[in-house]
């Protein structure tokens, strides 16, 4: 089975989403795909807000023809309050959401979206999956939580300022370090709506191992996923 995170520069809803379309394209059936935080519409929410459902639709018809469980974070309305919300998509029927629970306040997310509040773990066909949404990768009592639940894959869509570029990476793939888990972390990267990304997307194994990384450049990055790793470096190091 393959890992795919995609990475692409920020631009109008209608360009990001044929990238998008492009990219899955070449992967391969029966993948895991994580699409970056935001990714269609960027931060300018509201105004496309109501796409949301129809771009799900879509990604539901393509993971259904080719096997896929796809993933990244979309802004979505529940009960009159506005979310930053991760899918979990997988043959045509969402598996699971995670919204963000850490707001990020730089860029006054927390005028616009309202904090979820489960960090929940899912349990998918590639094993047991964990989401950290961007800046929570810095937060150690999250991260702490998903270790609890013993995940094989934890999945970082971002949309992270190029000024802390350094940070990502060195948490990235310190987090599957602590974790022992596949990481795969996919981000933006150039200017956007007058901001700089980061890139440095990134797929991580276990054990630490940088499988792929990319730190600039519309691409897909992928990596084999071998759930068996996963525990051979858990017995290999007990760290519970």
């Amino acid at each position: 089975m393959k890992l795919y995170a995609l990475q692409i520069k920020p631009e109008t809803p209608s360009q990001n989403f044929q990238k998008v379309l492009k990219f899955l394209e070449r992967v391969e059936p029966s993948s895991l795909v994580l699409l970056p935080e935001l990714w269609y519409s960027g931060f300018d929410v509201k105004k496309y807000l109501k796409d949301t459902p129809k771009v799900i639709k879509i990604l539901k018809k393509i993971s259904l023809k080719k096997k896929l469980l796809i993933s990244g974070t979309f802004a979505e309305e529940i009960n009159g309050k506005v979310y930053n919300v991760a899918y979990l998509i997988y043959r045509g029927k969402v598996l699971g959401k995670r919204g963000k629970i850490k707001l990020f306040p730089l860029f006054g997310e927390n005028e616009t979206f309202t904090p979820w509040k489960e960090n929940k773990v899912f349990n998918t066909p590639f094993g047991r999956v964990g989401i950290l949404i961007c800046f929570e990768l810095r937060f150690t009592d999250l991260v702490l939580e998903l270790k609890k639940e013993k995940p094989h894959i934890v999945l970082v869509p971002a949309q992270w300022g190029y000024a802390r570029r350094e940070h990502l990476r060195v948490l990235s793939r310190a987090r599957a370090i602590e974790l022992q888990s596949y990481l795969v972390l996919s981000d933006t990267w150039g200017e956007g709506g007058g901001t700089r990304f980061a890139g440095h997307s990134a797929i991580y194994s276990p054990w630490g191992e940088v499988l792929a990384f990319s730190e600039k450049g519309d691409t897909i990055l992928e990596a084999e996923y071998r759930p068996e790793y996963v525990e051979k470096v858990r017995k290999a190091l007990p760290v519970d």
